[in-house]
Parts: structure tokens; C-alpha cells; sequence
């Protein structure tokens, strides 16, 4: 064996300090064994001689030295190993740089242009108040990580100076969305706020959006959201009637079906002579999380045969600490179907692989729930970053740049990055503008920094899911929170890798739809 300029001796010293954790993820699916290379984003088939090769470097005895390891190969497995030194010298695998912080140009360079120039989202919180009471809401009393409901409505002179902010920093396209509460509890500043934007905001691709619980639609409203053009509507429903009863219910404990299933069909009725329209469902998987929860929750969507076919349906666990399913969930481990190696399996994932399995496109029938959740799985590892070389570059895991990618507006006027961060700190106001300097503190060198030391060292960092969401509380960036998120993020990935890689080996024709889909 030709050991001058061995790269594979110096990925096994690498063993020691267990950096080598950090450049890339070995994984398995049912016919070939592959390598994840963080640096390049390359994904490589290995032979079986190769793998084990690395399947040592990566788990075996940290006692055992290159030498003795050399010199204990046959003559089959010194053949692997030049391969394998041929594979990362053309390659550039096992190269990734230690990188001192988290990166995107738009974050450092550009972020104040980014801020001041392309906005492309505001959201505005038009009332805190809500008409529902959902078990498993994130404002709820009994949850923690955010504010409680309360009266509060954003009165018309900081609706204004919002429209009028958005209208100085957007870019060529900017999305105006509402929020709550039940942002239809307040309809009136709604519309107003709607028309305003249209009034004001005429050199640029201007489309509006909200989520609503449905109950409060009316006639009148859908034909008034039918009237203008580019209305995005996200419909809360969690499936059939008993499973949407169950949580999502009015303060006097009525189920809130029947007047849900009322306003949607106005929606739909309305949006039918305006193309420029679109409505979306988001359900939310609560206890009993079973296969048959889902099944029923699939049909019942694929059987409304007057909710148009175009209409996407996802639906989601619910957030983490709003509902206690502590004892829901030992009694369902008890169920092999749901257990592995003593853990519980993600019901809804495991359900989609099963159902993609049988069927003929990524992309299945209409309304059907499959869509989103693969997407889920799929999209990251199709849409990654691949290069010749190795990038000396992690991007800032899945975060937005604070105040341009979004800016929600509370009922005060106060701004903060994301409606979906929960108590973080405030990044300015519509009077005052932009706080840069909170921006870079908070959102860009304390999450780096508190970060980094995670991230440099972590195989998944440039395919990381994590943002902002469930980092933070009223003081600032919370690493502990981060810390308890990143195992579940690590696994989930390796899970995503074999699928598309089983997939890619089965049915590589099911891939070519992932084009088609479009990420949030």
C-alpha cells in the first residue's frame, strides 16, 4: 500500500478528539451503505470494504492505534483503503474547515440593506383576543413559552404607521399578513389595513395573508376577501368532527366544528371567481397520536369533494409543553408498532413512509396530507448545498435575517422577528424604526456565539432545521433550549438521508417531483 500522502491516517487520528464527528454521517439504508460529507455536501455509495473501513474510523476502539489498525487489514482491505484515499483526494471529502462562527452575507455584509431595502413579509398582530380556547394553544394560561390571550387590538394610528413602514422597506414583492388571537375578531381594522396597503403600496407585488380558525367567516367576509386579489387564507381544522371537538373549543366548552365547516365553505364558495386566491388548511395532531388518528384525519380531507383539489392540507404536532401526553405516550409505547428500541417513532413520518411506499409519486392525490409531511422529509436533502470542494461556510442554521425575511408587529407596535419565536426580545417599533444594534446583540452574535461551539463541531449543521423558534425567552438567546432541541434535530436528519437514498435507489422517478414543490 502506497502510504505517502495517506488520507485516510489522518482521519483516523482525528479519532481521538472526535472531531471527525463533525465532518460527516456514515448511514445505512436496506441495500447500500453511504457517506454524508458535510464539507462538500456530497453524498457517496460505498463499497462494503470501504464502509468498514470508515464504520471503524468513525465507532471503533479509540484504543488502537493507526499502525496496529494498518497493519491488521488482509490484502482485500489494503485495496479498500487506496480506494478509499483516491476517493478523498478527488473528492475533497473529509476537508470541511473548522468554521469560528455562523454565516449567510446577509446576515453581516448586507444585513442593514437587507432590512432597510427588501422586506418581504410584515405581520401584524391586529388583536390578542381569541373566540376559541384550543387545548393545546401556545397562549393558553398553562403554557410558558409565550404571552397568555388577552383585550388587547391594535388601534388604527400604529395599523397605519405599519402599513406605512412596510411600504418604505419592502422590496419588489411584500407579503402583508395578519395575526392574532383570531385576527377575524377584529375584521373591521382588518380590511382597513387591507385597503390602505392597496391605496399606498402600488409599485410593488402586494399579496395579504391570514390564519383563522374559520368560525367567525361570514358571507360577507369571504365575498370581501374574494374581492381582492392575492389572499392567501390558512384555515385551522384538525380533521373530522370528533377529532376537531376534542381541542379546538370556545370558552364555554362547545365544539367549534360545525361553525368551522360553515365559514370554510363560504371560503371556498367565494375564492371560485378569483384565481388570484388561495386557501390552505394546517390541522394539528394532538393525543392519541395512532396511525388510525391519521388515516381518518387523511380521508376525511380527501372526501370533502367541494374543497377544491388545490388546496393544501398539513397538519402538525402540537408545540411541545401545551399539552400533558405524558401517560398517553407510555401506554402507547406499550404497542410494538410504535416502538423502537424502547422509543416512540414520529406516528406521522412513519405513517407517510408507509404510504409513499405504495404509492406511485412523492406528490399523491389531491388534499391529501402525505404532501406536506413528506415534503417535510425530503425537501432539505434534495434542495442542499453541493460543491466540488469543501466550503469554509455554515450557514446560520434555518434562520430568517430579523427584520427582513419578516417583521411581526404586536398589538403595541412593538417589532420582533418571528410570530412563531414566542417571548424574545423586542428588535424596535413603527414609530422609531429598526434597532440595529438589538438585531446584530441578540439575533446575530449572541446566537452565534452561544452557538458555534455545537455547530462547528455537528455533521447536520448545514441541513439544521433550527431558527429562532423555541431559542429564546423575554431575556435574550436561551442555549439550554437549544441544546435540548439538537438530538432531535440530529436524528431526524439521518432518518430524512435514508429515505431519500431508499427512495433514490427503489424509485428514483418519485424524486424528480420533489422539483415541483414549492418550500416555506
Amino acid at each position: 500500500m502506497n502510504c505517502l500522502d495517506n488520507k485516510v491516517e489522518n482521519i483516523f487520528k482525528l479519532k481521538e478528539s472526535k472531531e471527525i464527528f463533525r465532518l460527516g454521517k456514515l448511514f445505512n439504508t436496506e441495500k447500500n451503505h453511504y457517506f454524508y460529507d458535510i464539507g462538500t455536501g456530497k453524498v457517496l455509495q460505498l463499497d462494503e470494504d470501504v464502509f468498514k473501513i470508515l464504520d471503524f474510523i468513525f465507532y471503533g476502539d479509540n484504543k488502537i492505534a493507526w499502525r496496529e489498525f494498518e497493519e491488521s487489514l488482509d490484502e482485500k482491505a489494503l485495496e479498500a483503503m487506496d480506494e478509499l484515499n483516491k476517493i478523498i483526494e478527488e473528492e475533497d471529502i473529509f476537508n470541511a474547515p473548522v468554521i469560528d462562527r455562523l454565516y449567510t452575507s446577509n446576515h453581516y455584509e448586507n444585513l442593514e440593506n437587507s432590512v432597510n431595502n427588501n422586506l418581504m413579509q410584515v405581520i401584524i398582530e391586529v388583536t390578542g383576543k381569541c373566540n376559541l380556547r384550543c387545548g393545546y394553544c401556545i397562549y393558553n394560561e398553562d403554557y410558558s413559552g409565550n404571552r397568555n390571550f388577552n383585550n388587547s387590538d391594535m388601534n388604527i394610528e400604529i395599523a397605519k404607521a405599519a402599513i406605512d413602514y412596510t411600504k418604505e422597506h419592502a422590496g419588489e414583492e411584500i407579503a402583508v399578513t395578519f395575526y392574532g388571537g383570531e385576527p377575524l375578531v377584529k375584521f373591521d381594522l382588518l380590511k382597513w389595513c387591507i385597503e390602505y396597503a392597496k391605496e399606498t403600496i402600488k409599485d410593488k407585488k402586494l399579496t395579504f395573508a391570514f390564519t383563522t380558525n374559520l368560525t367567525l367567516v361570514t358571507e360577507e367576509i369571504a365575498n370581501y376577501f374574494a374581492s381582492v386579489d392575492n389572499v392567501n387564507i390558512l384555515c385551522s381544522l384538525d380533521g373530522p368532527e370528533d377529532v376537531q371537538n376534542s381541542y379546538r373549543k370556545y370558552i364555554d366548552g362547545r365544539g367549534s366544528f360545525k361553525d368551522a365547516i360553515r365559514g370554510l365553505k363560504y371560503l371556498v364558495n367565494a375564492f371560485k371567481n378569483n384565481p388570484t386566491n388561495s386557501l390552505s388548511i394546517n390541522g394539528v395532531f394532538a393525543p392519541p397520536y395512532t396511525f388510525e388518528k391519521v388515516e381518518r384525519i387523511n380521508e376525511f380531507f380527501q372526501n370533502l369533494e367541494w374543497l377544491p383539489k388545490e388546496v393544501e392540507v398539513n397538519i402538525n404536532y402540537v408545540s411541545p409543553g401545551t399539552v400533558d401526553d405524558k401517560e398517553h405516550i407510555k401506554e402507547l409505547i406499550k404497542d410494538p408498532r410504535y416502538n423502537i428500541n424502547g422509543e416512540l417513532i414520529n406516528v406521522l413520518e412513519a405513517w407517510g413512509e408507509k404510504k409513499l411506499a405504495k404509492s406511485k409519486s412523492v406528490i399523491t392525490e389531491s388534499r391529501n396530507v402525505l404532501n406536506e409531511v413528506i415534503k417535510r422529509r425530503l425537501l432539505a436533502v434534495h434542495n442542499r448545498r453541493i460543491t466540488r470542494k469543501a466550503q469554509p461556510v455554515h450557514r446560520f442554521n434555518s434562520c430568517c435575517v430579523p427584520g427582513s425575511r419578516r417583521l411581526y408587529i404586536d398589538t403595541k407596535g412593538d417589532f420582533y422577528v418571528c410570530e412563531r419565536v414566542g417571548s424574545s426580545p423586542s428588535i424596535g417599533n413603527v414609530f422609531e424604526g429598526i434597532d440595529f444594534n438589538k438585531i446584530k446583540k441578540y439575533y446575530i452574535k449572541d446566537y452565534s456565539d452561544g452557538s458555534i461551539d455545537m455547530c462547528s463541531q455537528c455533521w447536520t449543521a448545514d441541513l439544521c432545521n433550527e431558527c429562532y423558534m423555541g431559542n429564546y425567552t423575554k431575556e435574550g438567546f436561551n442555549r439550554e433550549q437549544k441544546i435540548g432541541n439538537c438530538s432531535n434535530t440530529q436524528n431526524m436528519i439521518e432518518e430524512c438521508l435514508v429515505l431519500y437514498h431508499s427512495i433514490l435507489e427503489n424509485t428514483p422517478e418519485k424524486l424528480d417531483d420533489l422539483n415541483k414543490m414549492r418550500t416555506m
